[in-house]
């Protein structure tokens, strides 16, 4: 009789999860957190062992993770890099199976600099399967990369685009030191817009970390910019709410994902 109210408890908990994952509402992220808690409070009052909690959990994530609304989504996906940075990370490890329907579709795609120090399913605690990843030197965009971007939300089911720079780039200390290296100056002349700032600086080579990383923030929001003004496609998307596409910085030392500043005006249109 426990073992069949265990089980009924389960169902609930796993309906409720996503339904709150599907909620319209302007406190998304704030809900969608309690309800992460909610779930571990819930599958530890049931005295549940952790295999069938962390099923539970793992059942939770992919009902936000593969669904039509892309702030959940995106949620989903803050919500892993916080298991990750609190180093309550399990979802990537899983050996649950992820059902052949939605392996077609990658809700993420992320644009990373070359020399990311770790790997996007470690950073954000999720399987590898659901990310395209994308990546240039210093998160530099081009019209190949925004096409990728074009059908990646056209036919691969994508609802998240980021862009996401992070500190101490050793390419862009190389251009911060003005490296003359056979071809290496064109990767200077397009970080030009990033280096320059309205911020005082004093040491604006690689070895001052701080000007480094604010070069690496500045261009992963010159690239959405760019993004935006060049692709009429995902600007489309963005404005009708259908897609979210964010610059943010992951900081290595701590493990923490932060979004940046939203020099994008569009992306505040984007619909519950």
């Amino acid at each position: 009789m426990l073992a069949a109210k265990k089980v009924y408890w389960a169902c609930i908990l796993i309906f409720s999860s996503s339904v709150l994952f599907s909620c319209d509402t302007q406190n998304t992220k704030d809900e969608l957190v309690e309800s992460d808690s909610l779930t571990n409070h819930i599958a530890d009052s049931l005295m549940l062992d952790a295999k069938t909690r962390d099923h539970l959990l793992y059942r939770a994530t992919l009902d936000s993770v593969y669904q039509s609304n892309p702030r959940n989504v995106l949620t989903a996906l803050m919500l892993g890099n916080e298991r990750f940075s609190q180093k309550t990370d399990f979802l990537r490890k899983s050996e649950e199976v992820i059902p052949d329907t939605a392996l077609r579709r990658k809700p993420f795609l992320i644009l990373t600099d070359i020399d990311l120090p770790s790997s996007l399913e470690n950073i954000f605690d999720l399987n590898e399967k659901m990310f395209l990843q994308v990546s240039s030197p210093a998160c530099l965009t081009n019209p190949k990369q925004m096409a990728v971007m074009e059908y990646a939300v056209q036919y691969a089911g994508t609802k998240v685009i980021m862009i996401l720079a992070h500190n101490n780039s050793k390419i862009i200390g190389a251009a911060c030191d003005n490296v003359q290296t056979g071809l290496f100056p064109y990767i200077t002349k397009e970080l030009q817009n990033a280096m320059t700032t309205t911020q005082e600086f004093a040491d604006r080579s690689s070895a001052n970390k701080d000007f480094v990383d604010h070069v690496a923030k500045n261009q992963a929001q010159i690239s959405i910019t760019q993004i935006m003004s060049q692709s009429p496609l995902l600007k489309q998307l963005v404005m009708d709410g259908k897609v979210v596409v964010l610059s943010a910085f992951y900081n290595d030392k701590t493990g923490v994902v932060t979004p940046l500043k939203d020099n994008n005006p569009l992306n505040s249109l984007t619909k519950n």
